[in-house]
């Protein structure tokens, strides 16, 4: 009983910020419209809207894994970008133009995800790598093993059937992949939110020590939540190459910081215990629409980098120091 007890007092702390730790990110959407509307006319139509969910659809996928990780072990899973391009090529490569072949494709594209995940987190939990370390060093390794699968060819080749339904219209310009995306981060939520495992890595991320002693096994959930972020992070490649059309090696790659900046934007707790998926949504958008503001400015590639980055870095000052974000 008093596990319990100690356990519900450590996950009460975790989620007593309530709405506000979403304000930033709802502010930050609503002045990049504005921003958009009067730099390019016509920014805040439904056709640029859609747009701008769309591409935040795949991100959002992404950060689910992303999530887990932070909120669980206060880590942040740099092969995610990797994984995304693994999950685009790899699966294509299996569906080989055949719809048939899909269920397959899904399945491969989650275990190949996955045990990158459980390498991630053996190495980091087993062996005792820094999680930056080994995170970083198997990007390399999938990036390899992608390349020695699919030779490191581009895939063009995929069913006209699977590029329809991920890219249909659902509702007016709204395409179906902004409504996959959703029935994911939902269902996740209710995971996280819901159940005694979402509640554990909560706990975890909070205070290991703490959740060891409430009986927790933090050795399992620490390389689980690598498991997850390495299955949704594939998931979300095979995602993405329905709605791009075609796969190549490295197009996942700006995922890894964009899913890490879309969380902590979203009011997540870089050294763990706290953190929502829904959070992660609204910095998933805000990314967007930031992408998109700075276009309409006409700014070349590398300063739409350079100031997403320092963006970046602000948000994680702010997180680590200003008491709004602690909270």
């Amino acid at each position: 009983m008093r596990e319990k007890i100690h356990t519900s007092g450590i996950w009460k702390s975790c989620q007593n910020s309530g709405l506000k730790s979403y304000a930033p990110g709802l502010a930050a959407i609503l002045l990049l419209i504005l921003l958009g509307q009067i730099l390019r006319p016509g920014f805040a139509s439904s056709a640029n809207i859609s747009s701008i969910l769309n591409q935040a659809s795949v991100l959002a996928v992404v950060c689910i894994g992303q999530l887990v990780v932070i909120a669980g072990t206060g880590g942040i899973d740099l092969s995610t970008g990797a994984c995304v391009s693994m999950g685009a090529l790899t699966g294509s490569m299996f569906m080989d133009g055949n719809m048939v072949q899909l269920p397959l494709a899904i399945l491969i594209t989650l275990l190949l995800g996955a045990a990158a995940g459980c390498l991630n987190g053996t190495g980091i939990q087993l062996f005792k790598i820094p999680a930056l370390a080994m995170t970083l060093i198997m990007s390399t390794v999938i990036d390899g093993f992608t390349k020695a699968v699919t030779k490191g060819k581009p895939s063009l080749n995929l069913p006209k059937l699977y590029k329809a339904i991920i890219g249909q219209p659902i509702a007016g310009r709204f395409c179906a992949i902004i409504l996959i995306a959703a029935v994911f981060v939902v269902l996740y939520e209710l995971l996280l939110g819901k159940t005694s495992f979402g509640k554990s890595i909560y706990v975890m991320g909070s205070n290991r020590t703490a959740a060891g002693m409430c009986g927790l096994n933090v050795r399992f959930l620490s390389v689980f939540v690598y498991v997850i972020s390495g299955a949704m992070a594939s998931l979300a490649g095979l995602i993405l190459v329905g709605y791009v059309g075609s796969a190549q090696m490295g197009m996942g790659d700006a995922y890894t910081m964009l899913s890490i900046a879309a969380v902590v934007t979203g009011g997540a707790k870089v050294t763990g215990g706290k953190g929502s998926l829904l959070g992660g949504v609204i910095g998933s958008v805000v990314l967007v629409l930031l992408s998109t503001v700075l276009t309409s400015m006409g700014m070349p590639e590398g300063a739409r980098q350079f100031f997403q980055g320092m963006i970046l870095l602000a948000v994680l000052i702010a997180n680590c120091r200003l008491p709004f974000f602690r909270q």
